[in-house]
């Protein structure tokens, strides 16, 4: 029995002997994507198509016993970071206020799954991303004005480490040992109210990127889908209104998730807002800048950041209007005298313009027999092209004869609407003309005049103008003139108070430039009519004749 015993442990032993030697080995399994090398198979490299599988923590679990806030302040901006999560529960801009007079929040006040500022999320991994959500994050205080924030569940361990400088730039860090994540730049921007949005010219948050091809920008409302753009390192990405900005600036290049966010208000009515988060794995490193879009400001870091102030096609001429309007208010202390005296020097240094296209308008109106004589000879003109070409030669003869150019009238019209729509974009971009007061009932020049006010004295200031300026129109002209300022009333009713109040007062300068020059443009007597013209021939030959 024992022999037979032996002889089957001697066969089996042969038989595993065998198989081993014959048989192929199983291949390695593919590490799952997504996940780290863990630190026991470390030799075995991962492919590049593929990230490493998830480490099986080494280190002891770390974790807080309660909830707390750490908060980082300096003379400009206040963060209060949650050690749940390890987010940024609040941003607060010391020198700027809300619509209730307290320091401006930054971070939007959604409710969960809104993401904050910091918070990390593991695609493919949304079990993790929960834990890692609810997790309470141990703090160090490494100075007082940074902090580290460590967690540590045996399964994956996260760092992230904040520390504030002296402006609205600080230094951010997340470290994972896990899987690669999302580190989120927030959900929305501030908390605009509902009569905010109404009576300011606000624009809701957009997303916005530095990125390889440009600078990008999306809107929630035509935000259909998340997408990603590429940024370098050092470029930005984040989230912006007219106002305010909260990006981070990576220290290498990476890419930005913008994904449409739905959250209700106060009355339970939807509102579409929008996340940004940027995809990191191990470490990630960068800078965040939390606060205004102060074009000076933004300048002096040298990140590039001014590129958000966006004053449209003519920035050209918008940026030196900002100059001169700060620094005029920095001398009378007023926004609105800012804007009155420097309408005053728009309007000076286009006097000799407008001097040259009323003379224009007048000889225009002296030529205007002429011009109508040369019109009734061509009745077919509508009609027949050579009728037509012969009259403008016949028109453009007189001009030459006379010395009168058809196109000078328009030239100071011409020049006034390029500074209108610097001064529109300098009035609704700049937050230097948010909450800054005029006089009177007109407390906040970036605000609607809800009285209406300085939109009918406007309208009113147009009437005069036109009934004081020189023109040739016929009767269907005159009507259609006459709608004009109720046209740009209605265009200007939901404008900015400061941009009312610089259309109103060139109004005025333009209504005292044109009583000055008509003491200065002397009427010579108009030539007499056709008609007139053989009636007193007539009367001569009729006088020559009884004479006789």
């Amino acid at each position: 029995m024992e022999k037979r015993l032996l002889i089957a442990a001697g066969l089996s032993l042969a038989v595993l002997i065998v198989w081993e030697l014959v048989v192929p080995k199983p291949k390695p399994r593919p590490a799952p994507q997504g996940l780290e090398v863990p630190a026991a198979a470390a030799s075995a490299s991962p492919t590049p198509e593929s990230e490493p599988p998830l480490v099986a923590a080494a280190a002891a679990p770390i974790s807080a016993d309660q909830e707390i806030a750490t908060v980082l302040a300096n003379d400009v901006l206040r963060l209060t970071i949650g050690n749940r999560g390890a987010v940024i529960a609040s941003a607060v801009l010391e020198k700027y206020q809300d619509e209730q007079h307290r320091p401006l929040e930054l971070v939007r006040n959604a409710p969960a799954p809104a993401q904050r500022p910091l918070s990390l999320e593991f695609p493919g991994h949304p079990d993790m991303a929960a834990r890692a959500q609810a997790a309470l994050f141990a703090v160090e205080r490494t100075s007082p004005r940074s902090a580290r924030l460590t967690y540590s569940d045996g399964q994956f361990q996260v760092a992230k480490e904040v520390r504030l400088g002296d402006g609205y730039v600080f230094d951010v860090s997340a470290s994972v040992v896990g899987p690669s994540y999302r580190l989120f730049v927030g959900t929305g921007l501030r908390n605009p109210t509902a009569s905010e949005l109404t009576n300011r010219y606000v624009v809701p948050a957009m997303a916005i990127a530095a990125s390889s091809a440009g600078m990008k920008r999306a809107r929630a409302e035509k935000l259909e889908k998340q997408e990603t753009w590429q940024i370098p390192a050092h470029g930005f990405a984040g989230i912006e209104d007219n106002y305010f900005l909260a990006v981070l600036l990576p220290d290498r290049p990476t890419d930005v998730q913008v994904a449409p966010f739905v959250t209700r208000d106060a009355a339970g009515k939807p509102q579409t807002t929008l996340s940004a988060s940027l995809a990191g794995s191990g470490e990630t490193a960068a800078r965040a800048y939390f606060g205004p879009k102060d074009v000076e400001i933004l300048e002096s870091l040298h990140l590039g950041l001014e590129r958000t102030v966006d004053f449209g096609w003519y920035g050209v001429l918008a940026r030196p209007l900002l100059w001169l309007l700060k620094r005029t208010d920095a001398w009378v202390g007023n926004y609105g005298l800012a804007i009155l005296l420097v309408t005053l020097l728009i309007r000076i240094a286009l006097f000799p313009l407008m001097h040259k296209s009323y003379a224009s308008m007048k000889k225009m109106q002296k030529l205007a027999p002429k011009m109508n004589a040369i019109r009734d000879k061509y009745k077919k003109a509508k009609t027949d092209a050579a009728q037509r070409a012969k009259m403008n030669q016949e028109l453009m003869a007189l001009y030459q004869a006379e010395g009168y150019n058809p196109m000078s009238g328009c030239l100071p019209i011409l020049l006034q609407l390029p500074i209108l729509v610097a001064f529109y974009n300098v009035l609704s971009r700049s937050i230097e003309l948010r909450h800054a007061p005029f006089a009177l009932w007109i407390r906040d020049l970036s605000a609607v005049d809800q009285t209406y006010v300085l939109l009918i004295l406007m309208i009113v200031s147009m009437y005069v103008q036109q009934a004081m300026t020189p023109s040739t129109a016929d009767p269907a002209q005159k009507k259609i003139f006459m709608a004009m300022p109720l046209l740009w009333g209605f265009f200007l009713k939901d404008m900015p108070s400061g941009l009312v109040l610089y259309w109103l007062f060139s109004n005025i300068l333009t209504i005292l430039q044109q009583v000055l020059i008509n003491k200065i443009v002397k009427d010579d007597a108009p030539p007499p009519a056709p008609a007139r013209a053989a009636a007193r021939k007539a009367r001569v030959a009729a006088a020559k004749g009884a004479g006789r």
